[in-house]
């Protein structure tokens, strides 16, 4: 084991198992002619019990750390997992793929959003599909009325008609992690959502709503202008306890548990649990 690899808690109960041991063994070396040497002894003792004790403890909090980071690692691919399967079921003979993703999470390699493109990217790749283009929206930009440096609306309609016009005739399909404006006049400036397209089936967008309750009309989903939404599938959330449980190693169970597929096929029987979920005209 190399001291750089050891954490920091951990470092410091073995250098505290190190002191107490120091002292025990002084003690029993001095018992015959220092008269406080057994009462060392003990506390040296004493030292190195408690510095075992203490290891259990940053050893179960370790352990805990390593089972919930693997919980969001299982969902995350799970769900990554769906949103390839279904593109490549769309398009069985291959196809293309842009992503559009709002610029805090793909400069952020740790974020949700960020860390799920990664794995989808990879997986649609081993199922045929070509990825194409990262769309970035919600850039720094500087304001020209004051000169201050913001950061634009990701879901800005000009913003992301101008995105994902650069890639109407490149892909089949675009994965949007960045979320939709929100107001159905905004969503019809948007060439992508609204030009129709259905003979070549291409233009299609699969919404990945992260943050729950995207702004899309149930129409977008019945034509297929936006195929598919990976959401939660209600405000309450899942069932599932990450503090007490562990992740199925069943990608398709571990989906179920938070997220749901909502696509014309299953829309009027999703519609009947969450009629709230959609906005409205």
């Amino acid at each position: 084991m190399i001291l750089a690899d050891v954490e920091l808690p951990v470092l410091s109960v073995y250098i505290v198992m190190a002191v107490g041991f120091i002292v025990m063994v002084w003690g029993i070396k001095n018992m015959s002619t220092k008269t406080n040497a057994r009462i060392i002894m003990w506390l040296g003792a004493l030292i190195v019990f408690g510095a075992v004790v203490s290891r259990f403890f940053v050893s179960a909090e370790k352990s805990e750390d390593a089972r919930l980071e693997r919980n969001a690692r299982v969902f995350r691919t799970a769900k990554a997992e769906k949103a390839a399967s279904y593109i490549a079921e769309r398009f069985p003979d291959g196809g293309a793929a842009a992503f559009l993703i709002d610029d805090e999470s793909n400069s952020n390699s740790e974020s949700d959003s960020y860390l799920v493109l990664q794995e989808l990217q990879s997986r649609l790749s081993e199922k045929g599909i070509s990825c194409g283009d990262v769309l970035v929206v919600g850039e720094l930009a500087v304001d020209k009325k004051t000169g201050e440096e913001m950061r634009e609306d990701p879901t800005d309609a000009a913003i992301m008609k101008k995105k994902l016009d650069q890639v109407y005739d490149k892909v089949d399909i675009v994965v949007n992690f960045a979320g939709l404006p929100s107001s159905t006049a905004d969503l019809k400036k948007i060439t992508f959502l609204t030009k129709k397209n259905t003979s070549t089936k291409k233009n299609n967008m699969l919404l990945i709503g992260d943050l729950g309750l995207p702004y899309v009309e149930q129409d977008m989903l019945k034509s297929g202008r936006v195929c598919a939404i990976i959401d939660y599938p209600n405000a309450t959330g899942s069932t599932f306890d990450m503090q007490k449980n562990t992740a199925p190693k069943d990608l398709s169970e571990a989906f179920d548990y938070f997220y749901c597929l909502i696509c014309p096929d299953t829309l009027e029987g999703f519609i009947s649990e969450n009629s709230s979920y959609f906005i409205t005209k």
